[in-house]
């Protein structure tokens, strides 16, 4: 039976190359997500996948290489959506931080 779940991860990601870390797992494991990263300690994601495979995707992230990076690590079920491949979302604050600068910045005219 497919299965929708959705992982919230907290550590010590900054430098850990986790997003292609679970882009690994998901091709190993079958899984479609959506791998969600909000900044440098955050990152959620949506996994989708039989439940056996859903299950091994989870142990791999939890307890895998780079399990030793992550501080806070839950998962709920959430409604099946049909999810395709695997997404990469990135949002980094520095991004962000330079579009303010350059709106709040003196205008010349």
């Amino acid at each position: 039976m497919k299965k929708h779940i959705d992982i919230f991860i907290e550590g010590n990601l900054e430098k850990a190359d986790f997003n292609f870390y679970s882009q690994m797992g998901a091709f190993k494991y079958n899984i479609n997500a959506i791998y969600k990263n909000g900044d440098t300690r955050h990152v959620e994601i949506e996994a989708e996948g039989e439940d056996q495979n859903v299950s091994g995707y989870i142990e791999f992230l939890q307890n895998g290489a780079l399990g030793r990076h992550i501080e806070i690590f839950n998962t709920v079920n959430g409604k099946f959506k049909n999810i395709h491949g695997f997404t990469s979302l990135k949002v980094h604050k520095e991004k962000f931080k330079a579009i303010k600068r350059l709106f709040n910045a003196p205008k010349r005219y």
